[in-house]
Order: C-alpha cells, then sequence, then structure tokens
C-alpha cells in the first residue's frame, strides 16, 4: 500500500510527504491560517486537474499526437454554507491541431482516469485513531454514513474564489 505523511506543523499548517515531495498544506488567514499552502479541500481538487492532464497527455501520446501546449484548469464551488464542494469543473485545454476523433478519445481517457474513478465509485475508506505508540482504534465504512451525521467544516476558502 501507498503512503503517504502529514505531519502538523503548527496552528493550522501541515508537512505533507509524497514519496520524498515536500507540500505544505495550510488554510489562508481568513479562515485562522497563515496561507502558506493550499488547503487539503485545493490539494484534492488541484489533484483531480493534475490527473486528467495526466490521462489526456497519455492518450495523446498513444495516439502519436503532439500534446503541448496543454493546460488544465479546476474551478470549484462550495454548497451554501460550504459544507462541501458542490461542483468541480475541469477544462481541458488541448493543442490547436487536435481534431475532433481524438478529442473524443481523449475525453474517455479523462472520464475514466483515477481521480475520476475514485470520486465516482469511492474506495472503502477506514479511519485508525492511535496515539503514538500505541494500538490504533480501527473504524471500517465511515465514509458511507449520511452526510447530515458529518459534523460541519469550516466555511469555504473566499480566497480561493478570487482566482
Amino acid at each position: 500500500m501507498s503512503r503517504i505523511e502529514v505531519t502538523h506543523r503548527y496552528e493550522r499548517s501541515f508537512d505533507v510527504d509524497v514519496r520524498g515531495h515536500s507540500l505544505i498544506c495550510d488554510d489562508p488567514a481568513t479562515l485562522g491560517g497563515e496561507d502558506q499552502g493550499p488547503t487539503s479541500t485545493e490539494l484534492i481538487v488541484a489533484g483531480m486537474a493534475a490527473c486528467a492532464a495526466g490521462a489526456a497527455t497519455r492518450r495523446l501520446l498513444e495516439l502519436g499526437l503532439p500534446h503541448e501546449p496543454m493546460q488544465v484548469s479546476a474551478e470549484f464551488s462550495w454548497e451554501d454554507g460550504g459544507q462541501r464542494i458542490a461542483e468541480v469543473r475541469l477544462l481541458i485545454k488541448l493543442p490547436p491541431e487536435i481534431e475532433e476523433p481524438a478529442r473524443e478519445e481523449v475525453l474517455a481517457e479523462v472520464l475514466h482516469s483515477p481521480a475520476g474513478r475514485l470520486l465516482t465509485s469511492p474506495p472503502e475508506i477506514s479511519y485508525e485513531l492511535a496515539k503514538l505508540g500505541q494500538k490504533a482504534v480501527v473504524a471500517v465504512g465511515v465514509a458511507s454514513r449520511a452526510q447530515e451525521d458529518w459534523p460541519p467544516e469550516p466555511p469555504p476558502d473566499v480566497d480561493s474564489e478570487d482566482v
């Protein structure tokens, strides 16, 4: 199983280690953080955009077509009250010479990318809660709880809506 480590830095800031690559995750000042990195929600949407870009590039390379320049833009909006993301929109900008049949193949590849499948067919998620050096308490299937059972999340990241 792959592993990502998230370690508390201070206040609302965390170091994220992914295969030796370091990121900082932090809340914006409007939510009590110091805005030293993207929020965890922004990282999820960024992962979706990066996964779409990778899938599109992979398919274009398989077809022997140019894949540069290409860009994926991601926008997301919050449900009223900021309880969850209501919509994510990915705009994939392919090189201008890519014709319709290839565009359809690229779209099919993106729709079946790992991040897309993760959200349309969620994996089983288990949570283990432990004190350092002690055995964990495991909860399986928590992700299937009804939405109203979840505690409220902090309000939306106002800073990212201006982008």
